[in-house]
Formats: C-alpha cells, sequence, structure tokens
C-alpha cells in the first residue's frame, strides 16, 4: 500500500493533513498518538469510508476511485459496533463475505466455507450461533476479526483492536496478528498499548495530524519518542527514524 498526500477535514477542522507513507506485504505496523491525534480518521479514509483528499494505491491499483472493491478490511472499535442487532455471530461473520460484493445477495456455499475457516482460524466456531450481544469483549473482538478475515483482504486495518481486553484476549490478539502477517496480509493497528506494540509491532507510525515519526518501534517509542508523541505540540512536523 502506498498513501500519498492523504488528509481528512470536517468543515474547518482538520483531522489528517497531508499523510504519507508505504506498507509491504506482510508488514505490521503500529499506529499510535494522543486521543483525537486522527488515527481513527486516517483508518477510515484508508477504508474508503471517509471523504478524503490525497491517494490509496494498492498493488498500483488507485482503489478508492471506482475500480471495484478495494482489498482493504477495516476493523472498527469494538464500541462502535452494533451489538443490539439479533444476529449470532455465523451470520456477522458470513456478512464479511458479502462486503466482497453485492450486499443483497443470498450467501453462497462458497461464502459459508469461507466463514467457517474465519470462525475456525479465531476459535470461535463453538460461539457460531450466539448471539452477538452475548459475548465478552475478548469473544466480540475475535468475531470483528473473523468478519474481516472472510473478505479475503490483502490489508487490514484495526481501530483500538486491544480496548479492554483481559490479558488472555490480548495475547490471542497478538498472536493472531503476528500469524496473519506471517501469512503475506499487511496489518496496520491503532493503539494506546506501547508494551504491546514494542512487542509485536516491528514499525510504529506516530500520529498527530501529520506523522512525526516513523520507523522501526525500538527507536520510536524509546522514551523520548514517547515523550514527543505525547507531549509535543499537535501538528509539530515530523521526525523519520530510518
Amino acid at each position: 500500500m502506498e498513501v500519498t498526500g492523504l488528509g481528512v477535514s470536517y468543515g474547518g477542522h482538520v483531522a489528517v493533513h497531508d499523510v504519507s507513507f508505504e506498507m509491504a506485504s506482510g508488514e505490521a505496523v503500529a499506529l499510535v498518538g494522543r486521543n483525537g491525534a486522527g488515527k481513527s480518521s486516517l483508518l477510515k479514509a484508508l477504508a474508503g469510508l471517509e471523504h478524503s483528499a490525497g491517494n490509496v494505491i494498492v498493488h498500483g491499483i488507485h482503489c478508492h476511485h471506482g475500480h471495484g472493491v478495494a482489498p482493504i478490511a477495516y476493523v472498527p472499535q469494538r464500541s462502535s459496533a452494533r451489538w443490539e442487532l439479533s444476529l449470532t455471530v455465523a451470520e456477522v461473520v458470513v456478512a464479511g463475505c458479502r462486503a466482497r460484493g453485492s450486499r443483497w445477495r443470498r450467501p453462497s456455499a462458497e461464502d459459508r466455507d469461507r466463514a467457517r475457516e474465519a470462525l475456525q482460524r479465531f476459535g470461535i466456531e463453538n460461539l457460531r450461533d450466539r448471539p452477538v450481544g452475548a459475548l465478552s469483549g475478548g469473544q466480540a473482538q475475535r468475531v470483528l476479526l473473523a468478519r474481516a478475515f472472510a473478505q479475503e483482504p490483502r490489508i487490514l486495518l484495526l481501530d483500538e483492536p486491544f480496548a479492554g481486553l483481559d490479558s488472555v484476549s490480548a495475547t490471542t490478539l497478538s498472536d493472531s496478528i503476528t500469524d496473519l502477517s506471517m501469512r503475506g496480509m499487511s496489518v496496520l493497528c491503532a493503539m494506546h498499548e506501547l508494551a504491546i506494540a514494542r512487542e509485536v509491532f516491528p514499525r510504529t507510525i506516530a500520529l498527530d495530524q501529520v506523522i512525526i515519526a516513523n520507523g522501526p518501534t525500538p527507536l520510536v517509542l524509546n522514551a523520548e519518542g514517547v515523550e514527543q508523541i505525547f507531549v509535543g505540540s499537535v501538528m509539530s512536523k515530523g521526525r523519520s527514524t530510518p
């Protein structure tokens, strides 16, 4: 994925300004920054869910310019998902398959097979008939991941997936991200959990409307880097770590 000059504004408020970066196949990248730094806006823009300036190119295709469905899956924050809907876990995951085509078509046998594989991959096949409103936080996060995986994306965008998880669920999620990366899927994960970022993600991008740091995680998230990211001035211009 190649991102150039991406910007998001809401009226007169600039949420993301002139962001450019690249991600290789199979790369796992943490996206960090203070609350209000534009992380969610950036992910939604990359997924084509938010109007934005600039370009998002995946495998040479301008994926937001009408060239079919972008091979990008977006997993929102759990708090923004509609858990009150009377759907089962299996129905939510099968819906991910339909994201690649018409939302009104009936699930095919291939869709159901792909959904079953996704349920198995994230260890929730035993929950397939459970209402999504009855899930724990860790279970709900795995359902969202399974739904995204069922889309067969090349790029996975995660918005605060570790928020509120217990240590066991966080470890399961970390292992899943590592496994997906090793299988060639690119993962960009917005997060506040710096210890997990250091352990799981080889590269980190720090955002404060603009990119203020982009490089190997041990260097971006050293003591000086963390102070700049979370204490430095908004719209401070960037530190790129080779």
